[in-house]
Parts: structure tokens; sequence; C-alpha cells
């Protein structure tokens, strides 16, 4: 599928530096970061906390704890639900914003992280509250995902670092890259050490502005894949290791990339650089907003738990009422209403659209056209498993297993005349088959 990319357009180069958001007067921060894993509350109402305290907990299989850590300083006023940019309904600590703070505004000296160990680097990471968020729809516990890996039969070889957005929508990731390359470079290296990588590859755009930085001495161990990206899909692993098997990178390298190896993006490791070189825990994220409903669009580094309305006004409101707030991408993502959701450790972009931007939004039955046979890149058939799903049509496990290797890119979505919800139905058969 072509894509008409806003990486390799003009756009990005329209940016030249990012932000710093507003602190707003409270911040909402849900107990659900990553997927799957719920944490409990180690805070109550009127308990005072700094800024980087840890206020959740969750313990995992292997008795790690990871944690949740207040953007802010100030007091606990209540523990609610609140709609998450996932769609699900979540608890959350509400905390109003008060005192002094221990990371903003202070100059951070940077760490000799040499003598780290490999589970030294990973517990960190659990500790700090590190995501992975190379797959914003299944965001996952970076350390915990380093050790489950490592104590698999197929250890990652190498890591990968993706220095732009999956989503052609989005440019979240490729804006980082610009404006923090050499923290993303340190990072990388840290957490390369810490599955033992034999090599590290930055899978970058074709029109990446500064290729040449990758010939400089200080970079000889990181290797620089040229993509496409102007055709969609083009982010996942099993492509990233198709182009690196088809580019000339493979003949001076001495090692080859496979699905079984580590995969990141350039907010992962920017966290990864705060959380090992600065012992920073996981409170801000870099977002980038966007829409025909506001003046102007921007990249903000904003405080987790930030309510979306808060954003907004300090991007001087909306010109055109938003019918839709699309979160992480148009094909990637998901659209939401409410502009007091809250900014979570997932959420990489948001953009706010009007109704003439919209589409028709009903589901019709389907016309059994094809077009999602024909569109789907790993050649599976997304009406059988939809209709095996939603309608109970029978289906021998075979076939129904072939769910697993959907890449959940949602291009069938896209192809649809009945805007059948292909891609997300067939996530939950390939959840259930796994929970089985």
């Amino acid at each position: 599928m072509k894509s008409n990319n806003p990486v390799v357009s003009s756009i990005i180069k329209d940016y030249k530096y990012s932000r710093q958001a507003f602190l707003p007067h409270y911040v909402t921060i849900p107990l659900t970061q990553e997927s799957g894993v719920f944490y409990k509350s180690l805070v109550k109402c009127g308990d005072v906390v700094k800024e980087g305290d840890i206020i959740a907990e969750a313990v995992f299989d292997s008795g790690k704890k990871s944690y949740i850590h207040s953007s802010l300083p100030g007091t606990v006023t209540a523990i609610e639900p609140v709609y998450a940019p996932n769609g699900m309904q979540e608890f959350a600590i509400k905390i109003k914003f008060g005192g002094a703070f221990s990371y903003l505004g202070k100059k951070q000296q940077e760490r000799d992280v040499s003598s780290f160990s490999q589970n030294e680097i990973s517990s960190l990471l659990v500790q700090k509250g590190v995501l992975n968020t190379f797959k914003t729809s299944i965001p996952e516990n970076l350390g915990i995902q380093i050790e489950t890996m490592l104590a698999s039969k197929r250890k990652p070889e190498n890591l990968i670092v993706r220095l732009f957005d999956e989503d052609p929508y989005r440019i979240t990731d490729s804006l980082l890259s610009k404006f923090n390359f050499d923290e993303i470079a340190k990072g990388a290296r840290i957490l390369a050490k810490a599955i033992n990588a034999k090599g590290i590859v930055f899978a970058i755009d074709q029109k990446f502005e500064n290729k040449e930085i990758f010939e400089k001495p200080e970079y000889k161990d990181i290797r620089a894949l040229e993509m496409n990206i102007r055709r969609y899909p083009c982010g996942t692993p099993r492509e990233i290791v198709s182009a690196f098997n088809r580019s000339p990178l493979k003949k001076v390298c001495t090692f080859c990339l496979s699905k079984a190896d580590l995969f990141t993006d350039s907010s992962t490791i920017y966290d990864v650089y705060k959380a090992a070189c600065l012992s920073i825990p996981s409170i801000d994220k870099y977002i980038h907003f966007s829409g025909n409903c506001l003046n102007v669009s921007c990249f903000l580094n904003i405080r987790l738990g930030t309510p979306l309305r808060d954003v907004v006004t300090q991007l001087g409101g909306f010109i055109k009422e938003p019918a839709h707030i699309i979160i992480n991408g148009k094909l990637c993502g998901i659209s939401l209403q409410s502009l007091d959701i809250p900014i979570t450790k997932y959420v990489k972009s948001v953009e706010f659209l009007s109704k003439k931007r919209g589409t028709d939004e009903h589901i019709y039955s389907c016309v059994n056209c094809g077009n999602c046979r024909f569109a789907c890149p790993v050649h599976i058939s997304p009406d059988i498993l939809y209709n095996h799903t939603v309608n109970f049509k029978l289906l021998n496990e075979a076939f129904s297993a072939s769910s697993l290797v959907c890449i959940e890119c949602g291009l069938c979505n896209t192809v649809c005349p009945a805007r059948l919800p292909l891609c997300q139905t067939i996530k939950v058969l390939k959840n259930k088959i796994t929970e089985d």
C-alpha cells in the first residue's frame, strides 16, 4: 500500500525544537500503564508526594516489582475511575500540584553506567517503569520483556531501534530522533549490553536528515538500515528483517536479523537513557499534537497524567469543534471523544479532527468483496476470521491459528467497504488463542 507519509515530506523539517508543556493543576495517573499489568496504589487521599516518588507497584511472576511514579509534587486528592487513552476505564491516582521539584529545572549529571551488569540494567528498567512502546497497542514493561526473552530458548541476538513511526500519520519517533539523537545512541548501547547484543541497528527513513552521522567514529558500532517508508506497512519486525535481508548492509555485517531480536523505538530508548544515565523514572513523555482543530501543531514534553483539556488550553484552544480525538495515529491508534483523558506512558501522538475530516463510522454487513484478503501483507483471510469470532462460524483450529501471524497493520480495516473492525477482532482472537 502506498502511503503519503508526512515524514518524507517537508513537515518534519518545519520543527526546529521541542517545547516543555505547561504544568497542570492536577494530574490523573491511571493504575494500568502496560498491557495486562495492574498496579496497586501505595498512597491514599491526603498523602503528600514528591516528583518521582513511588505511588503504585505491580509484582511480576519473577518476584520483581515495577512502579508508577508521581509526575508532579503535590497532594493525593482522589483515587477514582477515568477513561484511559486505550479506551478502557481504569482507576487512577489524582494529585494536586504543589511543592518543589526533584528533577525539573535542575541540571542532571550523567552517571557512568559502564560497570552495570546485564541483570542490573534490566532490574533498573523494571524499577523505573520504562515501557517498550514499539507497538503502542501492546506496551510492555521493557525490563520484564528482556528477562523473558533471555530466559527463552531463542534469545535475542541484536537490538533494532526504529527511528521513525510505523503509523504514517504520526511523526513522534522521527522528531525525537531528530532532537535527541545522541541520547538515543547512548540508550541503545546500554540496552544492547542488557541483552549482550551482537549488533545495534537503527532503522531509518531513506530521507533521514543526518545520515552522515553514522559515518562518524563515535557511531561506528551502530548500523543504519535505510527503509522506504512511503510503503505501508514498513515498521514491523517482519518488514525490518525483510529490508535488512535485501539491503547491502547485510553483506558488511557479521550478524543477521530475525524476528526473535529485541525491537524498540526512539521513545523507548530515550526513556532508557533517562532511567540509566540520569536516574529519572518514567514521569513524562514527548508527544506530537496536530489536527485541523488546532491553531498550531507542536511537539511537547508532557507530564504523565496531564489531561488533554489542559494541553489544548496551552495550544490556544480550538478553532473548530473536534469530532474525533485520535490517539497514536489514524491507522494504528484509537478514536476517543473526551478531553479529560490523561496522558499515559504509551501515548505518542494526539490529533484533533473536525467532523468534516471524519468518515462514516456505521458498520455494515460483509459484502464478500475480498478486499481484505488482497490487502493483507501476511496473506490471511480477515473476513473468515471475523465471521468465526463475531458470528460463531465453525472453523478448524489450524485456520483460526492463522490469526497469530497478523501484524495488526490495520490495512484490512482501511479497504473494507462495510467498515468492519477486522483488525481489532483478529486481535481478540489472537489473545484468546494465546490465553488458551
